[in-house]
């Protein structure tokens, strides 16, 4: 039946992925579609409004005597035109200008962007000048001269130039010129040659046939051609002999000039950038991640540093000096060549009225608002199909259509002239002139086709690649939009060798590391892991790229000496149902184990593709904790598996234990970091997963993070923290950092910067390094939550004091910070100090929200109000002073009962606050109150100003919230669910706001992690202890704080006390040298005799080990006495205990009592769990053996427990039996009573587990790549990552050092909160009752404020939803791999 249900479940997630798959395709296709008639729409309707405007142009002058209007009229009308068409050609530069202004003069990036070179900026400006002269004779006199149908025909013969690039630099001609191609597709170039370029499709195909060069030479004869021709047709056309002469040469020379001025051979070399100075920021980024990179013979270098480009401020500068041209040399075009200089298009020198020539009204100003926009949006929407890499339905395609349709259209128009709203010449009448001009405009276009056609067809680029991988210069042409926008894709050489991608062309593999690190969790949450990790192996199998993916897993405390914890095999018991991997049956092909220095390294190898190494960590050889894992990590992949490798072509997938995610989300993130060089990480949406109370309050607290708070980072600047759960890193950008990441805690504020939130810190670096962080709401995984209320607070406690230490770390550098990275502001800045300060006065605004409640509720006085705030306030000190003296636990359970009771008063608020909305709307226009100051918020009153505000502040406010999370909801419609638990977490708004702010500000010392560790006790009689000694009596105050202990004393005398809790030192010394050393205090024989009846040899050297271990500690001699009196041996006895049995024991001096408990924490736990079968044990010697305790084997044989089956007789026994039996150490009584309270019938998966230990325990293998020798050089190195031997001077310093800064926190939130409070309630202007508004001036400030912070974030999140759609539709796949997909679904169907 499981197998049958498991079969179900696969079949019903196997429809639920095609149905998903049917949907991401349909919607693929309708956006192909809809982006290839919006396109082709707008560069049709730019091309016949133009048409259209300089038809209706030549009307009006040739008709200029023969109309009845005045001549006033007409020459305002003429002039009318002229404006018009100079607009059409302004705008663009316009828009060029602001763009290259906003990103590469005034941008904060700006620097990234050098100047162009002198020759280059002379080059630009003769070509800008070349460009205008021939733009305004196109547009002020040939087109105005020529037919409709052959304007449009001519618009298509700017491609000579270019033709002739293409036919001269063939293949063979790069080759002599220093240009070759490399593996991977792309071209690399010969920094010894000259910068000439090669941009012929053939080079980057690498396909030099005969076709190719005679397509090529077939293009170039038949734009040349097609011009001549064109132009002699047009010029026969004209009246006289003067017009034929002047139409045919400026139509061939403007032409012509056009084509070389848009030349990619012109247009680069305008744009060549000035030689960096080393002082200069531009290449910082790189050069910050370029170091010496393992200096090492062999070791193949980076890869040059991005180059920048000029293409920003080359094209400003070109832009301002076509903008002054245009207007002159378009007046002298159209004054004294196209009329004559009959009319003055300025009004300078004839009567006509220049305001009257932008009178335009009806069809006129339709049709040019139609170019104008259709030039825009066309252009728009072109490169959003670029940036999808939709290239070829929403750029190529409708280029190709658009000269065939706009001819048959305007063909239409003219058989229907009198009833179309556009207006063109006549029709031809005679057949032989319109079949030349159609055979003459079809060569022509025929040769457009043959030049650009096949480049823009295959050229691609990277989903959401830099502008300047898609095109030449950031600008495009009102006129000729569409033979302009094919010449622009002609892209530079160095991002033409970089970012550009050819659908012939093998893409760039990546290789990606999944780094994965793992402590005490459970089954569910592994198996979430491993789930994740075996479908990606199986996309990575399915898709067959060249990407390379590892999976490794770090699991803290995985191995104890050489054997492996039950964690570890709980582990590896899920790897066939996850992994399908048969653990086994192994064979030496697929797994091997090798022993390390730090543990131990198994590896597997995943649906063939993916290998995965578990590295089992030691904690008596390697350091425990997250942050030492990602610094083993980090240096593994960075100095080890990617020695030979690309730093920035190399990524870290980072995950959690407990993570869950799907090969698209991985795939999304990689898609991110890949774009753009920049990016040193990016993250993913973060789901949590869970149940109860506490889960509800995530889920919305998780949305509206992510909607709000990281989409404004990612927008207005960059992501502050990308979360280890579930981020992608470049190792180029970890090299950067690494050292800095590795460096030891010195002091209070690096503790809680480093230590206690590892992912921030981590991303901090980064942004001090320069780097950018980016969001991408489309990678979605989930992560188990908590779900218990003090896990949930320990975990907060962690993150809210390493967010607040790390951004203060950050704004206290700002201006290093904003030099150094070019995407931060000075105003990001600010914008991040006040939600940090709206953080600190939080308690306070909890209680005013509150007290305002109350008020809205039941209608109160201000006394009372004041009465309430003072109240809570109390109540708030109270608990800080609980949380200053009381244990954990009490601080807990106070904190859950102070949360019910604020959840039913937040409830009253609730309804108060609805209730004065509901009014507020209902009363909107009544008759106002007068005005005093007793009026409520739920009144109205009147005043003679005559401006009220409609509605209540409050109600303004709480409106304007809900609408704005219903609109974020609905941007988020996958998400939408979110917000209904939106009011669970309004009702916990005071515990998470001001009762775990005062837990976490009082708690800023502790240096526990909070989750997933055993609790320590190290509270376990602190300041609470003292105030209950203080009700005892008077006399016994010395003694509650003067509590000596030999450990102060030995400190205040200046000695040195032993204060290593190291294990390892103890367990790794050689027991021959061992023991020839003497014992404390008894000989060996004395020993032996003592236990000879209950310990073996084995034993004995143990209790030697335990011994030794006490005596390098620092323990005096009757600890080791007291310790084997009550039966702790060996280090596995006395591994785990704790303060509470430490005191049962005995042991009465707390330093001592505290060290010992600290020290036997970090030893490695007994764990007796993983024997405790009844299946598998054969006696009950057998068992006694497993625990360690066979010595009172004849004492259970004495009491009948023997065999087999006795084992299941002793699941009665309790402390009392055993005592009667003859055993009264306590150790051995404790250690009886679990293994006792263990034994059962092993589970399926227990079973598993036992069976796969045997299997893993082998002997391990040969090293073959140098693991062993790279981790002792490590270890041996890098000096953090060893367990350090703890130093009480250092270890009492960091205390008072995190104490001190408790102190401080505490006095200045205490501080603030009081003070806004009184700002809050005592600065009132009664005036403001008039007005409708609060009467106190700093609260509608306030509201003012959080009102524009949150309307920012709202802002910030609907750009970058627009973003996340392109992104998303980009990732769906190209058409054939969709047909592909659904021929595959097919064929499984059937």
């Amino acid at each position: 039946m499981p197998e049958v249900a498991r079969v179900s479940d696969t079949r019903a997630d196997t429809r639920s992925t095609q149905c998903k798959t049917l949907c991401l395709i349909a919607i693929k296709v309708l956006v192909r579609v809809l982006l290839f008639s919006i396109v082709v729409t707008c560069t049709v309707f730019s091309k016949l409004s133009l048409i259209s405007l300089v038809s209706r142009l030549n009307e009006t002058i040739d008709n200029i005597h023969r109309t009845n209007d005045s001549e006033a009229t007409v020459h305002n009308r003429a002039a009318g035109f002229f404006w018009q068409l100079l607009f059409i050609v302004l705008i663009p530069q316009f828009v060029t200008l602001f763009r290259a202004l906003l990103f590469g003069v005034c941008g904060k990036q700006s620097r990234l962007f050098p100047w162009p070179t002198l020759r280059a900026i002379f080059t630009g400006a003769i070509a800008s000048v070349f460009e205008v002269v021939a733009m305004t004779t196109v547009v002020f006199y040939v087109l105005p001269r020529l037919h409709s149908i052959v304007a449009i025909l001519a618009l298509g013969g700017v491609f000579g130039a270019q033709a002739i690039l293409d036919c001269l630099e063939w293949c063979p001609c790069c080759v002599r010129k220093g240009y070759h191609k490399v593996g991977n597709g792309n071209i690399n170039f010969n920094e010894n040659e000259d910068q000439t370029n090669c941009l012929m499709e053939d080079c980057a195909e690498g396909n030099t046939g005969a076709w190719n060069k005679f397509s090529r030479i077939i293009a170039m004869f038949l734009q040349f051609v097609s011009v001549i021709l064109l132009s002699i047709y047009a010029s026969l056309l004209q009246s006289g002999p003067k017009d034929q002469f002047l139409v045919g040469c400026a139509m061939t020379l403007s032409l012509l000039s056009l084509s070389v001025v848009w030349s990619s051979k012109v247009q680069q070399g305008s744009q060549k950038m000035a030689r960096m100075t080393q002082s200069s920021n531009v290449t910082h980024i790189r050069s910050a991640n370029t170091n010496e990179k393992n200096q090492e013979p062999n070791v193949i270098n980076e890869k040059e540093p991005i180059l920048p480009t000029a293409r920003f401020k080359a094209n400003f500068i070109n832009a301002i000096l076509r903008i002054i041209l245009y207007p002159f040399i378009s007046y002298v075009i159209f004054r004294y060549v196209f009329t004559n200089g009959s009319i003055d298009p300025w009004c300078l020198h004839q009567t006509c009225s220049l305001t009257k020539s932008f009178q335009w009204k009806g069809q006129e100003l339709a049709i040019f608002l139609i170019q104008i926009l259709s030039s825009f949006f066309g252009y728009t929407f072109m490169w959003i199909s670029c940036t999808m890499v939709l290239h070829r339905w929403g750029l190529a395609l409708p280029l190709y259509l658009c000269t065939p349709i706009s001819f048959a259209v305007c063909a239409i128009f003219q058989a229907h002239q009198d009833s179309s709203s556009f207006y063109f010449s006549k029709a031809y009448s005679d057949p032989v002139a319109l079949g030349v001009a159609i055979v003459v405009g079809a060569m022509l276009w025929i040769g457009q086709i043959l030049t650009m056609g096949a480049f823009i067809w295959k050229k691609k680029n990277l989903i959401l690649a830099k502008d300047a991988a898609m095109f030449l210069t950031p600008c495009y042409d009102g006129v000729f939009l569409e033979q302009h926008t094919m010449l622009n894709r002609k892209v530079t050489k160095e991002e033409m060798s970089r970012q550009m991608v050819f659908d012939d062309d093998e893409p760039r593999p990546r290789t990606i590391f999944i780094c994965s690190t793992m402590h005490m969790e459970d089954r569910d949450e592994m198996r979430c892991l491993l789930s994740s990790i075996y479908q990606l192996a199986c996309h990575c199998k399915e898709k067959k790229n060249d990407d390379h993916f590892e999976s490794h897993i770090f699991l803290d405390g995985g191995a104890n000496e050489t054997q492996l914890t039950y964690f570890a095999l709980q582990l590896f018991s899920l790897f066939e149902e996850t992994l399908h991997v048969d653990a086994l049956h192994l064979e030496p092909k697929v797994f091997q184990r090798i022993d390390t220095p730090y543990g131990i390294q198994l590896s597997w190898e995943i649906a063939e593709v993916m290998p995965i190494y578990v590295h089992l960590k030691d904690s008596t050889k390697i350091k425990n904790k997250k942050r030492w894992s990602q610094v083993m990590y980090m240096n593994y992949v960075l100095n080890f598996r990617e020695i030979r490798m690309d730093d920035d072509n190399t990524f870290i997938l980072t995950t959690d234990a407990d993570i869950e995610f799907t090969p698209e989300s991985a795939t999304v993130l990689l898609d991110i970091i890949d774009s753009d060089p920049q990016v040193g990480a990016a993250c993913g949406r973060i789901h949590p997963k869970g149940s109860g109370v506490i889960y509800w309050y995530q889920v919305f607290e998780y949305a509206i993070g992510h909607w709000y708070l990281k989409v404004a980072e990612h927008i207005l600047g960059t992501v502050l923290c990308c979360p280890g759960c579930f981020s992608v890193f470049r190792c180029s950008a970890l090299r950067s950092v690494l050292d800095t990441f590795s460096t030891e805690v010195t002091s209070a504020r690096e503790f809680l910067t480093k230590d206690m939130g590892e992912d921030r810190w981590l991303c901090t670096l980064l942004v001090k390094k320069g780097w950018k962080l980016e969001y991408c709401p489309t990678s979605e995984n989930y992560t188990l939550c908590p779900e218990s209320f003090d896990e949930f607070f320990k975990q907060r406690r962690r993150w809210i004091s390493s967010t607040i230490a790390n951004l203060a770390l950050l704004i206290t550098q700002a201006s290093k910070v904003t030099k150094r990275n070019e995407n931060v502001s000075i105003l990001f800045m600010i914008f991040q100090g006040i939600l940090m300060f709206s953080t600190a006065i939080s308690p306070a605004t909890v209680i005013l929200v509150i007290a305002s409640g109350s008020l809205l509720a039941f209608n109160i006085s201000d006394s009372s109000i004041l009465a309430i705030i003072i109240i809570l306030s109390l109540l708030s000190i109270a608990y800080g002073i609980l949380c200053l003296y009381g244990n954990p636990q009490q601080q807990l359970d106070v904190a859950k009962f102070a949360t019910f009771v604020f959840a039913i008063i937040m409830g009253v608020v609730f309804v108060g606050t609805l209730k004065s909305i509901i009014y507020d709307f209902l009363t909107v226009g009544e008759n106002y109150q007068p005005c005093t100051i007793k009026t409520t918020i739920t009144s109205k009153c009147h005043n003679s100003t005559g401006f009220m505000v409609p509605l209540a502040l409050t109600t303004l406010f709480q409106s304007l919230f809900i609408v704005l999370f219903t609109m974020s909801g609905l941007f988020h419609l996958n998400e939408f669910s979110s917000l209904f638990y939106g009011v669970w977490y309004f009702l916990a708004l005071p515990s998470g706001y001001l009762i775990l702010l005062i837990y976490t500000a009082a708690n800023l010392n502790s240096r526990s992690w909070g989750t997933r560790e055993g609790s320590s006790g190290a509270h376990q009689g602190g300041g609470f202890e003292k105030i209950k000694c203080l009700f005892n009596g008077w006399q016994k105050v010395p003694s509650c704080f003067n509590r000596g202990t030999r450990e102060q004393k030995m400190v205040e005398e200046n000695k040195q006390p032993p204060a290593s809790c190291d294990a390892a030192t103890a367990m790794s010394d050689d027991m021959d040298e061992m023991e020839q050393q003497p014992l404390i205090g008894l000989t060996d024989e004395a020993v032996e005799n003592k236990y000879s009846n209950l310990v073996n040899e084995a034993e004995f050297k143990m209790t030697y080990k335990l011994k030794k271990w006490l005596r390098d500690n620092g323990f005096p001699q009757e600890y080791a006495d007291t310790l084997e009196q009550h039966g702790y041996f060996n280090l596995n006895f006395v591994a785990g205990l704790q303060v509470k049995e430490l005191q049962a024991i005995g042991f009465k001096d707390r330093g001592y009592v505290l060290r010992l408990e600290r020290c036997a924490q970090k030893l490695a736990p007994f764990n007796v769990a993983i024997n405790q079968t009844l299946l598998e044990l054969s006696d009950v010697g057998t068992w006694l053996h497993s625990i360690e305790l066979q010595g009172y084997q004849q004492l259970f044989k004495e009491a009948g427990y023997k065999t087999r089956e006795d084992l299941e007789n002793l699941k009665g026994l309790k402390r009392t039996d055993l005592e009667k039996m003859g055993i009264k150490k306590r150790a051995h009584i404790q250690r009886l009573l679990e293994g006792i309270s263990k034994l059962t019938y092993l589970t399926e998966d227990e079973k598993r587990v036992y069976q796969i230990k045997s299997i893993l325990e082998k002997e391990p293998d040969t090293d073959q790549h140098g693991e062993h020798s790279y981790w002792t050089k490590l270890l041996d190195v890098g000096k953090p990552l060893r367990p350090m031997a703890a130093n009480l001077n250092s270890n009492r310093k960091l205390d008072e050092s995190l104490r001190s800064l408790r102190n401080i926190t505490i006095a200045f939130l205490l501080l603030i909160n009081i003070m806004w409070v009184i700002l809050l309630f005592t600065l009132r202007f009664p005036e403001l009752y008039k007005f409708n508004l609060p009467p106190n001036a700093f609260e509608l400030f306030s509201v003012a404020v959080y009102t524009l912070i949150f309307s920012v974030q709202f802002c910030a999140m609907i750009v970058h939803r627009g973003v996340t759609l392109i992104h998303y539709l980009a990732s769906v796949g190209s058409a054939t791999e969709n047909c592909r997909t659904l021929l595959h679904m097919l064929q499984t169907r059937n």
